[in-house]
């Protein structure tokens, strides 16, 4: 067999003496592989024919890139790279902006001739469907990322995102709990299997996914401390085989995966909830996840919402408004109280960047500061040394 250069094909000749020469035509929009395969009696004529497919498919493809429509774009940018080279999560999100966001506005127009003024449109589109600015920015950015690798293709000689302006995104403000509330809260966690899951998530910030894959293996009772070694990740969409698909993985990022201390409330609250799983049966050993469903398996977001949650937030006094991820939140609330150094939430919470951790809590932040001030202020007044009388 003789290999030729990456693009170029590949010649061998058959046991009957006729040579075959076969070359790559890329995948087509379902990412499915193509290829074109000849034949000729000499190895001259095969590697002829060779050369006349490559001028062809060079050809294809210049024509193809101008009667593209951008669904038919999208369609293969999301089988051939978002993927390989993106999260599971990413994916879906990417395909859900498409389907939803992009394809029913501006899907039907040409990829060559896609502009400014058309995209400013679809904007303007969507806020007039009542689409909020966080679900506008999230488009604005798939859309912006696949002409990007376009323009990187050279099927398009620029990216005409640079024309639409990004929406404006209000941020929640983050109303965490008081203490009387988390006191109220965890009250109302005793009754419920899985109810101590909550009141981890207010003493170690955990994130949702990170509590649904904690196992029993990754906490240490007598040394009062856990790792974080795996998050619960939930997908939804086309890429999903079924209606739903569950993964434990690794967290996306090196600060994801971290030690957490325990206080006495948190050991407490896992000791409680080992309790009960041997109470249910569930050893340890068999069922590895510290807050299973009812079944052993994992939770599911939305059921654990409906089912645990929502009913402890009602039964607790607190309103509908202040959601789980809230507790995360709460934590680093009264961490700032009482005294704990940003830079030590930070790693806490498994933020990748101090910024996030500084741009979410400023204003807890300067609460925190105005406590300190004062309490500075009446230290020196207690501990300011008296001045001696001025000898006239």
């Amino acid at each position: 067999m003789s290999r030729r250069g990456t693009g170029e094909g590949t010649v061998f000749q058959r046991g009957d003496g006729r040579w075959v020469g076969r070359i790559s035509l890329g995948l087509d929009a379902q990412g499915r592989r193509r290829q074109s395969t000849v034949y000729a009696l000499t190895q001259a004529d095969i590697n002829a024919k060779l050369d006349d497919l490559k001028q062809k498919r060079k050809t294809h493809a210049k024509s193809l890139s101008m009667t593209d429509t951008l669904t038919a774009y999208l369609s293969r940018w999301i089988a051939n790279d978002v993927t390989v080279n993106s999260s599971g999560k990413t994916l879906v999100e990417y395909e859900s902006a498409v389907k939803l966001h992009i394809n029913p506005y501006i899907g039907h127009i040409k990829l060559a001739k896609l502009n400014g003024e058309q995209l400013v449109k679809w904007q303007a589109l969507l806020k007039r469907d009542k689409r909020s600015a966080n679900t506008r920015l999230r488009s604005i950015r798939v859309l912006r990322n696949a002409l990007n690798k376009a323009v990187r293709l050279r099927t398009i000689p620029f990216n005409p995102m640079a024309a639409v302006d990004k929406p404006k995104v209000v941020r929640k403000t983050v109303s965490p709990l008081e203490p009387d509330q988390c006191h109220d809260l965890f009250a109302a966690c005793e009754a419920h299997r899985i109810g101590d899951i909550v009141i981890l998530a207010a003493m170690t910030g955990l994130r949702k996914g990170e509590l649904f894959g904690l196992q029993w293996n990754a906490v240490n009772l007598d040394e009062c401390v856990l790792v974080v070694r795996k998050t619960l990740q939930e997908l939804h969409g086309a890429s999903v085989k079924e209606n739903r698909g569950l993964t434990l993985k690794e967290p996306k990022t090196a600060a994801g995966r971290r030690v957490i201390p325990l206080g006495k409330v948190a050991v407490e609250a896992l000791r409680n909830r080992l309790a009960k799983a041997e109470a249910e049966g569930f050893d340890t050993q068999q069922v590895e996840t510290v807050f299973p469903n009812i079944r052993g398996g994992f939770l599911l977001g939305s059921n654990f919402d409906r089912n645990v949650w929502h009913p402890i937030r009602h039964a607790a006094g607190i309103p509908a408004s202040f959601v789980f991820h809230d507790l995360r939140h709460t934590q680093a609330s009264l961490m700032l109280a009482a005294g704990v150094d940003l830079k030590v939430i930070q790693k806490r919470l498994g933020h990748r960047d101090f910024a996030t951790t500084a741009n979410t809590y400023s204003h807890l932040l300067a609460n925190a500061q105005t406590d300190a001030v004062d309490k500075l202020e009446i230290m020196m007044r207690k501990q300011a040394p008296k001045r001696s009388k001025r000898v006239p």
